[in-house]
């Protein structure tokens, strides 16, 4: 659906400036729009499966093990298809708030597609760079939105996730590198031809944090490991 057309349908969660603002810089931040009992649940979800993660060696169909990851200093880096792992995941994706935000930015259609947990540990290891998600995603069409939420406090020195207002409407670039294999990010000589100046960084407590994406889903976003 185009804005045009999801503008037609009343709003379920948002205020029509939050929608607005979605439309225009292709992501809109939300204050603290996950409350407990979710939040406290997802929370202690994700403790759960940290912990799981001690007894696991190296990365499989669930765990994504970041560099130096232990049984005594565990660092997953990611749990994979979180909805596989555990029902409460799955109630969430279908429940919580999330679906009416969901409903109000791509119209009333919505299809879950897939949901992970990320994990950003201290230490400077690891970088993700700057990058676009159409490229990554198995879709024929720029109709996807990515929702997410902090399950912690996050200030700006602990490098959240930053957004490029209105790129959305610019250039999508490769994500490959010379040899043609798959690197996830743009290159040096891509990267210098955005305005990096202009990004929002989206630090806030836990429970905030809606990184949405405009239905032609191109906005560049980096995250720093630091």
């Amino acid at each position: 659906m185009t804005p045009v057309d999801i503008r037609k349908h009343s709003l379920r969660a948002l205020s029509e400036s939050q929608r607005e603002a979605y439309f225009t810089d292709g992501f809109v931040v939300l204050d603290s729009i996950v409350k407990d009992p979710w939040l406290k649940r997802l929370q202690e979800l994700s403790a759960m499966f940290l912990d799981e993660s001690r007894n696991v060696t190296q990365s499989n169909e669930a765990f994504d093990l970041g560099p130096g990851h232990s049984a005594a200093q565990p660092r997953m880096r990611r749990l994979r298809a979180a909805i596989d792992r555990h029902p409460d995941f799955w109630r969430f994706a279908c429940e919580s708030v999330f679906t009416e935000i969901a409903a109000d930015l791509v119209g009333p259609d919505v299809k879950f597609h897939s949901a992970k947990l990320n994990y950003k540990w201290p230490g400077k290891g690891e970088v993700v760079k700057w990058h676009q998600d159409i490229p990554a995603w198995p879709h024929t069409n720029y109709s996807p939105v990515t929702l997410g939420v902090y399950l912690d406090d996050v200030t700006p020195e602990m490098g959240p996730l930053v957004c490029i207002p209105g790129s959305h409407e610019g250039e999508i670039f490769r994500h490959t590198g010379p040899d043609g294999a798959w690197t996830g990010s743009l290159s040096d000589e891509d990267t210098a031809k955005v305005d990096l100046d202009s990004g929002v960084a989206s630090a806030g407590p836990a429970g905030h944090r809606c990184r949405n994406q405009l239905p032609d889903h191109s906005r560049f976003a980096a995250e720093q490991f630091l």
